[in-house]
């Protein structure tokens, strides 16, 4: 809806998400990129390592209350910014 609504012509070359859960993977391997912010499962882990370029891992060390989110919404921002130059 959100793509549609900003005239995306293909998640897969416009968009990208936040996600942290198996049930997060269909909508990352959509996406041009996904950012999670932390790991919730093993299976999350193994499909960061089998696509790195496509699903980055924000922040994996002393995370404390919503810096992990923050980090994630920094880098979404950063290529936003990137995108648009």
């Amino acid at each position: 809806f959100v793509a549609a609504k900003f005239g995306a012509e293909s998640l897969s070359e416009s968009c990208v998400c936040l996600c942290d859960d198996d049930n997060d993977l269909e909508m990352a391997g959509a996406c041009r990129r996904a950012f999670i912010p932390s790991v919730a499962s093993e299976s999350m882990s193994d499909a960061i390592n089998k696509s790195p370029d496509r699903l980055i891992l924000t922040c994996n060390t002393n995370i404390t209350e919503t810096d992990a989110t923050d980090a994630a919404l920094r880098m979404v921002l950063d290529l936003c910014t990137l995108s648009s130059t």
